[in-house]
């Protein structure tokens, strides 16, 4: 039975739109938490907007298909520029990348974090879900236990410390509606805390030049500060939490 909500938009910092955006969700909306690109333009300006409010959780989106790495010289993900490869480069779709290079890329990318959060991140999840792919999920997990803090996993693995946040999918597109909600029967949900991943935000130029999913994204906004869906909470009791709420 669900009983426990992460509701975590992703793509903090990637433009001044969607990180007001994620803001604005907490404020008046549903959204508990949202995860930081540090590697883009307004990585410290959600930083320094987020710290006014302190109940909205911050993790980290960690980067390998969008922008330019903060560790230069890797091969196994760069292009002839030295930028992220973006996923239609690759003929599986995602990058395979070299274990080490990873490892210090993505190492670099949760110190800057920390750096201009002063605090590490809540938790660990990535741009294009790369960290839950199956060369890359080792690295994320090493990096959590390093860390000690949770990761967004598609299934319970053996190697994760702490609660399990099921993931649920399909609030994307067209699927991204009140209904959504309202057809959700918490009863029939087999784990009783879940992750419902976001995107929210209006629209500016650089979002519409970085991202084919972008007009949808406002319709995302409307649906998580709704009143119908603020009342779907309230009415099947379930406590809204962000990742700083998972036990080991």
């Amino acid at each position: 039975m669900l009983k426990k909500l992460i509701v975590n938009a992703d793509d903090y910092g990637m433009t001044e739109a969607n990180t007001i955006s994620a803001i604005l969700c907490h404020i008046d909306g549903i959204l508990t938490s949202t995860t930081m690109m540090v590697n883009m333009p307004f990585a410290e300006y959600g930083a320094k907007l987020a710290k006014d409010y302190p109940t909205l959780g911050i993790g980290i989106h960690l980067v390998l298909t969008m922008g330019r790495p903060l560790v230069e010289g890797a091969k196994s993900y760069t292009d002839e520029n030295g930028d992220f490869r973006r996923p239609n480069t690759y003929e599986k779709h995602m990058p395979c990348a070299d274990p080490d290079e990873l490892y210090t890329e993505w190492k670099a990318q949760i110190e800057r974090f920390i750096e201009i959060m002063g605090k590490k991140p809540t938790h660990i999840d990535s741009h294009h879900h790369v960290h839950m792919e199956e060369a890359h999920l080792p690295i994320a997990i090493k990096l959590a236990k390093e860390y000690d803090v949770p990761l967004r996993l598609k299934k319970e693995i053996d190697d994760y410390d702490f609660q399990f946040a099921k993931l649920i999918p399909n609030f994307y597109d067209s699927n991204a509606t009140i209904n959504y909600f309202l057809d959700i029967n918490p009863m029939e949900v087999e784990d009783e805390i879940c992750e419902l991943m976001c995107h929210p935000s209006f629209l500016d130029d650089r979002l519409l030049s970085l991202s084919s999913y972008a007009k949808p994204r406002t319709i995302e906004m409307v649906v998580l500060r709704s009143e119908e869906v603020k009342s779907w909470i309230k009415e099947k009791n379930i406590e809204l939490i962000n990742f700083t709420d998972l036990k080991k």
